[in-house]
């Protein structure tokens, strides 16, 4: 019995904060906020600042996987005397990291498919441009992410009667990116969209282009990308179909700004190929509060803008949200 007490005290983790408490447990998981700290006398664990730890040294080895894609596997180590910066032990010695160099880091542990899959859905009132309505809205995302590729699928639909007519949008759109070595990447996508208020009844864009990861860590991502775009359109006040061949420029940030809250921006402009005086915008900001590790409550904005459409019809559309909702992956 001794050596098992004494194999099992051995196993934990020590940890000591700034203000003299001594935790005795295990590491849970780290953030580039907080660490997660299980202890025998709580069934939660106990989320501690990282700038109120004086040392800790895990007892199981952590993988840290660097922003040039390279692994670091070692115990964890923080201390006061590297301040901010997050150390990898090996045999051999000590590896500090910044934040900003880290992409992911977690116990060294085979990574099950609901860690890389992100499931979420949500519901909510929307104004629109459309008659200056209110409606419902529903949306689902669905993404897959590794090192090396990054794939999401998003559904929204916004919708209302009035005067026994539907006015609304449909937007869905399917992306595909393969992640090259410092970062670039290649990347496809679909997108099929329809708007009552610009009597689209039918966009669908096919794109190919070539990007760059500015910021690519497991909690933030900022990225441009160019390319070229099919451009399919169907107008209710139309008997025509048109075709063009625009050029596609994007900027895109999707993480956790600070505790709790999360921002999704994007904007793509495009410009027209056959016709020189054609240009179109979308615009869009997402908002969300986290609470409760699934659920978030949130704002959604939307606005998507064409300086010369085919056909006589609005100009600018655009939707504005509250939402409440749910993810699949816990954070």
């Amino acid at each position: 019995m001794g050596m098992g007490f004494c194999t099992n005290v051995s196993a934990q983790d020590t940890l000591y904060t700034k203000y003299g408490d001594v935790l005795i447990g295990k590491i849970e998981k780290i953030t580039f906020e907080k660490l997660y700290f299980k202890t025998a006398y709580r069934s939660s664990a106990v989320d501690i600042k990282l700038n109120e730890i004086v040392n800790v040294t895990s007892s199981e080895d952590f993988l840290l996987n660097d922003i040039r894609n390279k692994n670091w596997k070692g115990s964890l180590v923080l201390d006061s005397l590297s301040n901010n910066l997050i150390g990898i032990k090996t045999p051999d010695t000590v590896y500090f990291f910044e934040p900003k160099e880290i992409f992911e880091l977690t116990k060294d542990q085979k990574k099950k498919f609901k860690d890389k899959f992100k499931l979420g859905i949500d519901a909510g009132y929307t104004r629109a441009k459309s008659n200056s309505s209110l409606s419902l809205s529903l949306g689902l995302t669905a993404s897959y992410r590794t090192r090396r590729w990054d794939t999401g699928l998003e559904y929204k639909d916004y919708g209302a009667i009035v005067d026994l007519t539907v006015i609304g949008r449909t937007s869905l759109a399917y992306n595909l990116s393969y992640i090259l070595p410092k970062e670039w990447f290649f990347n496809g996508k679909i997108l099929l969209y329809s708007s009552t208020e610009q009597s689209l009844d039918l966009r669908r864009n096919f794109t190919l282009g070539l990007g760059k990861n500015l910021i690519y860590r497991r909690a933030q991502h900022l990225s441009v990308t160019t390319g070229l775009v099919s451009n399919y359109e169907n107008y209710s006040t139309s008997p025509d179909d048109f075709n063009s061949t625009e050029g596609m420029f994007n900027l895109n940030f999707n993480g956790r700004v600070i505790e709790h809250l999360e921002l999704t921006s994007d904007w793509t402009f495009f410009k027209s190929f056959n016709d020189r005086e054609r240009y179109r915008n979308s615009i869009s900001l997402d908002i969300r509060y986290i609470f409760l590790h699934h659920f978030n409550i949130g704002i959604h904005y939307v606005l998507n803008t064409d300086s010369k459409p085919p056909v006589e019809t609005a100009k600018r559309d655009y939707v504005f949200e509250m939402k409440l909702g749910w993810t699949l992956q816990k954070r």
